[in-house]
């Protein structure tokens, strides 16, 4: 089996779990469900932050405290499973929330003065060094992707407190990711109006880099230009 194909199927696999979570999310949130069954409610709810500290327990350097901390939280997960099943949609809301507004956190923190724009330093993968035309372009670029995610978590926070939960469900677990996507098609547009003559590169290109590039603040450097 080729590379391709193994990249490919790797690819697929991460979307069919990507929206079976989000209809399993749904289902348990947002229809009859949510009262019958509140114990899936909690385990999908759940899920995504339990994969993720086994994960770091299981490459952690200390994996035997590590281990221990996740026996504790199950114990703390047993004891508290009733209070759970009442309010696991709460659990639901703040990491959808909570995820755009740590996101928005992530890109905003970059643009004050002694830190290199989280974009620039997208661009900088893709293309290497960068003018200053296009540093200033990427430094409103990481200004606009942190008022989208902030945004998006406020969109979030008055649809749970004010809307059924079966709009904020729709909302949360149907509308967030293409709505990442629109705003990476509409960057790239504003991108080719803004730079015709900087070098092309896809929006596949422009979204690996986001994934592949560290996202630790980076202060600027004595040689950079300066993109204020």
């Amino acid at each position: 089996m080729n590379s391709t194909l193994l990249k490919g199927l790797r690819w697929a696999a991460i979307a069919i779990g990507v929206i079976g979570y989000s209809v399993l999310a749904h289902y348990s949130s947002a229809t009859s469900a949510a009262t019958t069954f509140p114990s899936l409610g909690v385990a999908v709810s759940l899920a995504p932050s339990l994969a993720i500290l086994l994960m770091l327990a299981w490459r952690s350097p200390r994996r035997l405290l590590m281990s221990l901390a996740c026996a504790g939280i199950g114990v703390l997960l047993w004891m508290f499973w009733g209070a759970l099943e009442r309010n696991f949609n709460w659990v639901y809301f703040l990491q959808h929330a909570g995820t755009n507004v740590m996101l928005a956190a992530v890109f905003g923190v970059t643009l004050s003065a002694d830190k290199q724009p989280l974009c620039t330093r997208f661009a900088e993968a893709v293309h290497g060094a960068v003018a200053p035309d296009v540093a200033r372009y990427t430094r409103h670029v990481t200004l606009a992707w942190t008022l989208f995610f902030l945004a998006v978590s406020l969109t979030s926070t008055l649809l749970f407190l004010f809307a059924p939960i079966e709009v904020w469900s729709i909302f949360a677990n149907f509308l967030s990711f293409p709505l990442i996507l629109l705003m990476f098609v509409a960057e790239y547009l504003v991108r080719l109006r803004m730079l015709p003559n900087m070098e092309k590169h896809s929006i596949k290109d422009s979204m690996l880099a986001y994934w592949k590039t560290p996202v630790a603040p980076r202060a600027h450097s004595a040689a950079s230009p300066d993109s204020r």
